[in-house]
């Protein structure tokens, strides 16, 4: 929940993205990078919220993935 009050304006466009899974073998711990898998488009905006359209994605936008600036 980002809005205008924490810079977003219509017309940015943010990465979405996913965080990197942790892969555990024995005594190693592997932890991936995140993923960058889509962008999305913001078309308004308001002061705690804003709407964006997914432009692009490989995968389904989940619970707890990022929109960050490219």
């Amino acid at each position: 929940n980002k809005g205008s009050r924490d810079g977003l304006e219509n017309g940015h466009v943010l990465a979405l993205t996913r965080k990197g899974e942790t892969l555990k073998e024995k005594d190693k711990t592997l932890t991936l990078p995140d993923m960058r898998y889509g962008l999305t488009f913001v078309f308004r905006t308001f002061d705690k919220v804003s709407y964006a359209l997914v432009m692009q994605t490989r995968l389904p936008v989940a619970l707890h993935d990022s929109a960050l600036t490219p």
